[in-house]
């Protein structure tokens, strides 16, 4: 059958059809041939179009159409192929072929139809292709859109990988069981892992057991969502062995859906700073326990961080007060009182040299002023940055101090370079050279001191001869007494030799072993020539003493002979009144003469210091009425009044020395009434201060007199030296006033004058007196001549030992008159004699007697008494 399908005989061509009209054939070769080639055409570019645009709708339909087309355009290309060939059957298979293809496309167009219907029209899809426009543009913005997200995203990639990889802190990720999924170097570094060995660890094998738990504590709370991040301090386990402090900040990284991927880890390592803290805590504890006072200071804006105890108490602060102040508060610089250098000069100073050593006046919080010796340093703070330490010390009894060692030092310097006294030190043994000596040296003795360190004999060549080897031997006792002071004679740079004193004192070290002397030296030789000079003046003084002595002597004897013997005559009751008056001017002459011996007696004492006070109790007022007593001849005389006034309240009894207070108011009253020709002389006698053991006497005598120039007033009290008035009236020696001055001075007190020439004068003194108890008062004494022994008694031996006839001659008259058995001696082994034989009561011995004076006769009788006894 196929063989017939392919078979053309029994047939004719379709040319015999058209009569093969040439023109009728090609009209139909043309037209068959053309729609051929447009049907096989159609289906290549639906075929393409389908392919070109994938979401085309229905592209069944199209392929059945392609293939429809395709069979319509095959039955044409037979059309053209029959006219020669008359392959009928296989022409009719074809048309056959096309006739299926277009009922099965028509049936498939039948059940597409409704689809087709639902396609949009061409509004629809105008509308459709407005909105697919949009949406395409829409889609490219969000393409584009999508486009930087990535790209930001890579960037951000970039950058965090960057960041990972680069930072200077430890990161990693960790997953939520603790294995490290990704380390960066620097958390390598702070380990001591390398990456590969971390990520085969978890953080928990690594973590100090003491901090693991409060660390997985905030790893249960990210994973529960009740914190976000949280930071912590802990330990690691250094892969060396060591422990190493870190801070820790972890967070949870989550996907979309909230479920947690891994955990974000940044880690510092804080060892240092924990190290640095510890020490800080250390040296907080020691800054609170300081002696010293403690400030920190912040740089930046020069204010107090800190201050310990002893900083505030010694500024006057409670604890914190000062915190946050400005240092100003604390008053560094007071120009009124401290150097001229301010808180800038400081701070230079520090940031120069990393320190500062000053001293400041600071001012304490009630604004007291004080001293202070200040180290400042630079430091650097974990949490203030760059502060300043002052470390401060109160200086201010340093600071008196150094000024005291300052103003010793002028001294010192002073005295080492001006004052007479030559400092130097030397060796302690071998030739003693010298190691040091002051400048002053070239004054004293006109050397250089370098002389005397250059040349270590220099010292000893210039000693005198004689003293050589007194000297050198005497230093042997410097070192069993440590000091030792010698005299010697040094030859100056004049060749004169100068009287030298040098005094010496070694000095030890801790073993006792001399290892200095030192010591000074002054030139003596003034004190030496002075000594002399005193010396002589001294055995001068003593033969005028010896001399006086024995004029006083000689001269008393026979006046005591007249004195007495007047006495005697004026107990005769047959003298006529002319006699009685020729003896008493005899008495009078007698008695002045006594006076100037014994004002030149006590003026001798005064100058050699052998005049001393006697004191004991006396009545004052018999004191006064005896001077009274006494003087009213002579104011009598003159026709004056002597008036003594005594306050009521002035005590009775005192304790001084009555003989010289007694000779100072005579003198004094002496003096008023010798120079008053008219008028009165009056006594004031006061007391003042006065308590129950004491008190002060004063004493004014005045007068009507001449009175006295204010230019003699000064020369009253010399000796041998009289006013004017005195002068005028050739009377007294000039020593009475120049006694009494010295005498009152005796007596703590001193003789003062007010006077006015030609209207009269006023001399007065105070003296401090002991007031006496009542059991120690005196007795009354009783102002009477004896003139005999009382009825009843024994006889009385008394035996007169005195070389001198009239003075003997005139006890033994006197003590005969009164009753008294009385032999009498010429010299010393006389009276022993007497004595060992008549056995008398009394012996009044003379001391000063040829062959055996009193002082050898008493001795004697003292000893034979006792060999007797």
């Amino acid at each position: 059958m196929i063989t017939q399908f392919f078979e053309s005989g029994g047939f004719i061509p379709h040319g015999h059809c058209y009569l093969w009209q040439t023109n009728l054939v090609g009209l139909h070769i043309l037209s068959d041939g053309l729609i051929a080639l447009a049907y096989y055409s159609i289906p290549i570019m639906l075929i393409y179009f389908v392919r070109q645009r994938q979401d085309t709708p229905f592209p069944k339909v199209v392929f059945l159409f392609g293939a429809f087309i395709i069979a319509c355009g095959t039955t044409h290309i037979m059309e053209i192929w029959t006219l020669w060939v008359p392959t009928y059957w296989l022409s009719g298979g074809i048309k056959a072929i096309t006739a299926l293809i277009s009922i099965y496309t028509a049936s498939e167009l039948v059940f597409l139809i409704p689809s087709a219907l639902a396609l949009p029209s061409a509004a629809q899809l105008m509308a459709a292709n407005q909105a697919l426009e949009k949406e395409i543009d829409e889609r490219k913005r969000a393409e584009n859109e999508r486009k930087q997200i990535e790209m930001a995203l890579r960037n951000s990639e970039e950058q965090f990988r960057h960041a990972f990889e680069d930072a200077s802190i430890g990161m990693a990720i960790v997953s939520v069981y603790g294995h490290w999924v990704k380390v960066n170097p620097a958390l390598c570094q702070i380990i001591g892992y390398s990456s590969e060995e971390l990520l085969a660890l978890t953080f928990q094998e690594i973590s100090h057991p003491d901090d693991l738990e409060l660390d997985l504590s905030y790893v249960h709370q990210l994973l529960a969502g009740k914190i976000s991040t949280y930071q912590l301090e802990k330990r690691y386990f250094h892969k060396q062995g060591h422990i190493i402090w870190i801070l820790l900040n972890g967070s949870l990284v989550q996907d979309e859906q909230g479920n947690p991927l891994h955990f974000i880890a940044q880690i510092q390592d804080i060892t240092a700073r924990k190290e640095a803290q510890k020490t800080l805590e250390l040296q907080s504890i020691i800054m609170n326990n300081m002696a010293g006072g403690v400030c920190l200071i912040k740089a930046s804006d020069l204010t107090i961080v800190y201050t310990n105890p002893t900083f505030d108490a010694m500024f006057g602060y409670t604890e914190g007060e000062l915190g946050g102040q400005s240092v100003g508060v604390l008053n560094y610089v007071d120009t009124n009182f401290t150097p001229d250098v301010t808180v800038l000069d400081i701070v230079t100073q520090i940031e120069q040299a990393g320190e500062a050593k000053y001293e400041v006046q600071n001012k304490k919080k009630d604004g007291t002023l004080f001293w202070c010796r200040v180290h400042t340093s630079m430091f650097e703070h974990p949490e203030y940055g760059t502060v300043y330490v002052a470390v401060q010390e109160d200086a201010t009894e340093l600071k008196l101090a150094e000024q005291a060692l300052h103003a010793t030092t002028n001294r010192l310097n002073f005295l080492l370079n001006y004052s007479p006294v030559v400092i130097f030190s030397s060796k302690p043994a071998g030739d003693y050279g010298a190691t040091f000596v002051s400048e002053n040296i070239k004054d004293v003795l006109g050397y250089e001191s370098r002389e005397f360190l250059e040349d270590s004999k220099f010292w000893v060549n210039h000693l005198h001869p004689d003293d050589v080897e007194p000297v050198l031997d005497g230093l042997a006792t410097l070192f069993v007494n440590d000091f030792y002071f010698h005299e010697y004679r040094f030859r100056r740079s004049d060749g004169v030799y100068r009287w030298i004193l040098n005094q010496l004192r070694v000095i030890r070290d801790r073993s006792g072993t001399p290892v200095e002397i030192l010591g000074y030296l002054i030139d003596i030789s003034d004190r030496k020539q002075a000594e002399l000079e005193f010396q002589q003046a001294t055995e001068a003084n003593q033969a005028k003493t010896v001399f006086l002595a024995n004029m006083s002597h000689e001269l008393r004897t026979p006046l005591n002979s007249i004195l007495g013997f007047t006495q005697l005559m004026s107990y005769e009751r047959n003298l006529t009144p002319s006699l009685q008056e020729r003896l008493q001017i005899v008495n009078r002459s007698g008695r002045h003469l006594l006076d100037l011996i014994n004002d030149i007696l006590d003026l001798s004492k005064i100058e050699s210091g052998r005049m001393t006070l006697n004191p004991s109790e006396f009545d004052l007022t018999n004191l006064l009425t005896s001077i009274e007593e006494m003087l009213q001849f002579r104011v009598q005389s003159k026709e004056l009044q002597l008036v003594v006034e005594q306050e009521p309240e002035l005590p009775r009894f005192v304790h001084n020395d009555e003989k010289k207070l007694y000779q100072v108011l005579t003198n004094l009253l002496g003096n008023a009434i010798k120079f008053t020709k008219q008028g009165s002389v009056t006594l004031r006698v006061r007391a003042t201060q006065r308590d129950q053991t004491s008190c002060h006497l004063c004493f004014e005598v005045e007068d009507t007199g001449v009175g006295i120039a204010p230019t003699e007033i000064d020369k009253l009290f010399k000796v041998f030296v009289q006013a004017q008035a005195g002068n005028n009236l050739s009377q007294g020696s000039g020593l009475g006033l120049a006694i009494s001055q010295k005498l009152v001075k005796l007596m703590g007190g001193q003789i003062c004058v007010k006077s006015t020439l030609n209207r009269g004068s006023t001399f007065s003194f105070e003296i401090g007196v002991q007031l006496p108890q009542a059991a120690s008062l005196p007795p009354e004494s009783i102002n009477q001549r004896v003139i005999g022994l009382a009825p009843g008694q024994q006889s009385y031996r008394i035996l007169v030992v005195e070389d001198l006839e009239e003075n003997r001659r005139l006890l033994v008259e006197s003590l005969t008159l009164v009753g008294f058995e009385v032999r009498e001696a010429k010299q010393g082994m006389e009276a022993l004699s007497l004595w060992e034989s008549w056995l008398p009561h009394l012996i009044m011995m003379d001391l000063r007697m040829p062959i055996v004076d009193g002082y050898t006769a008493i001795k004697s009788e003292v000893l034979n008494d006792r060999k007797n006894c």
